[in-house]
């Protein structure tokens, strides 16, 4: 293991962990873009000259450097794949396609990455400040040239896989690539970055894109995902969910007309405070205005209780909101936005972005949906359409606590009217989220993945692939009955809202 100046862990269990800036770096002035670029793509050649000059230093197997086996040969599953040589100039045709063609594609596509063996150990050491390193990638044998390379993830996927020692206790880390990390203009597919899920808690490994499945059925803006097996160093990681990144290229694909909006990651309109809102944005963080989610936050947090309802919908679209939530419903969510978790001092949802279309109209994109499709008895927290007496109480939540999302003024505003959701919820019983749908969707998944999902490496954490995914099936008529159980009328309301 390589041996590097110890760095403070920027890790911490809070509402959002940090996520480190290259301060120093992004403070050079703007007049000097141009040279950095440069001094980043010659540091990133010299780091990586390693893999093509020394193969054995790429393979970490003390050989000397007269041995010229090639790290392709070094793979656990018999994929043909290149050498860190073939990946370092980038296909031009690569660069701008249409980034369906790669998300639909009719098998899984293979990613190599290739990065001096040294920089692969310190990056899993450092893993939890999530700072890119350059490594050379390749797309089906197809060079992406140089790109920053990173590990990714939160609380449970990310930090909870690391001891009090600071020793990774996980299988494997999700990892991000960026494409424009030392070359501004390029791109992959039209990308400027992919994210690759390690899945821990799912041996299913799909249990994501049935979300996105349902999200997307009921009108919901979604990231497109699918998968993709990963090797570095020609070492096979597995499969992993290939995601698309909520950024600037999604906002302008999905919005075309209103593509520059701010975006923002986990900003709840009862939780914004001008530096949590500055703090939260994902795009024009350079030149932030950000009066139009401040005046969002206060008219909810001062509506009087017969105004909220008409205030939150002066800002966000009341029926969107219902089919986003039906679909949290449906599949269980237990780390969405209906769950507020806390440490006492802080608390807030999870796993969503909130894009500004324009400064009266906020929309919810959904974010990380793998904690889904099971009914965990051990959430206690009430569900978001009972209001409690007493919102001082909190709940068991994980390895920790929650408070009841009912307390929130955005779920009060919505209990004023439960009719859209549960005719969103019923439109989904009967469409996108019946058994016979969702068992098709299963079966089409399992062809399309089986063969790269058994010769996955990683160990499984609750049951092989095969298992799981029995599991996964023979879980949905629980998950519909859980949701008609939610939406039944309570007996004396007579159907009215």
């Amino acid at each position: 293991m390589v041996n590097r100046p110890c760095r403070p862990c920027l890790a911490r269990r809070s509402y959002r962990p940090l996520r480190p800036r290259r301060a120093l770096w992004n403070a050079l002035p703007a007049r000097w873009s141009a040279r950095r670029t440069v001094a980043a793509q010659a540091i990133a050649s010299l780091l990586l000259a390693a893999c093509a000059s020394n193969p054995s230093r790429a393979r970490g197997d003390g050989a000397t450097g007269s041995d010229t086996t090639s790290v392709a040969s070094l793979d656990a599953h018999s994929f043909p794949g290149p050498d860190a040589t073939s990946c370092l100039t980038a296909d031009i045709s690569l660069q701008n396609g249409n980034a369906a063609a790669l998300f639909d594609a009719t098998k899984v596509p293979v990613f190599d990455l290739f990065l001096p063996q040294a920089e692969w150990e310190a990056l899993q050491v450092h893993a939890r400040e999530e700072e890119y390193v350059p490594a050379r990638a390749c797309y089906e044998g197809r060079g992406l040239g140089t790109v920053g390379l990173r590990f990714k993830g939160s609380y449970g996927s990310l930090y909870e896989c690391f001891d009090a020692k600071g020793t990774m206790i996980c299988p494997r880390l999700g990892m991000k690539i960026k494409f424009d990390e030392y070359a501004t203009e390029q791109r992959f597919f039209g990308l400027k970055r992919l994210n690759f899920n390690a899945y821990l808690h799912d041996d299913s490994r799909m249990k994501e894109k049935l979300a996105y499945d349902l999200f997307r059925a009921m009108g919901i803006v979604t990231p497109r995902s699918a998968w993709a097996v990963v090797r570095v160093n020609g070492q096979s990681l597995g499969l992993f969910g290939m995601v698309e990144q909520v950024d600037g290229r999604f906002t302008a694909d999905r919005w075309a007309d209103n593509r520059d909006g701010n975006l923002y990651k986990e900003l709840w309109p009862t939780h914004a405070s001008d530096q949590q809102i500055t703090d939260a944005l994902e795009t024009n963080r350079e030149a932030a205005d950000i009066s139009a989610y401040r005046a969002f936050s206060q008219a909810v947090m001062t509506a009087d209780d017969a105004s909220l309802l008409p205030t939150l919908g002066k800002y966000m679209d009341i029926d969107y909101l219902a089919r986003f939530l039906a679909v949290e419903d449906a599949i269980a969510s237990y780390d969405g936005i209906t769950y507020f978790w806390t440490d006492g001092k802080e608390s807030t949802n999870h796993n969503y972005f909130i894009y500004e279309e324009s400064p009266n109209r906020f929309t919810m994109i959904p974010w990380d949906a793998e904690a889904t499709f099971w009914i965990n008895p051990n959430h206690a927290a009430p569900h978001w359409t009972e209001i409690p007496t007493d919102c001082s109480i909190t709940y068991p939540y994980w390895n920790g606590l929650a408070y009841a999302p009912g307390c929130d003024l955005v779920f009060r505003a919505l209990n004023k009217d439960l009719g859209r959701w549960r005719a969103a919820a019923r439109e989904l019983l009967d469409g996108p989220f019946s058994l016979p749908t969702m068992v098709a969707s299963i079966d089409r998944y399992i062809q399309h993945i089986k063969d790269a999902a058994h010769a996955d490496p990683t160990p499984s954490k609750y049951a092989p692939f095969d298992s799981a995914v029995g599991y996964l099936r023979t879980s949905l008529p629980g998950l519909r009955e859980r949701l008609e159980q939610l939406i039944a009328v309570p007996e004396g309301d007579g159907g009215a809202e």
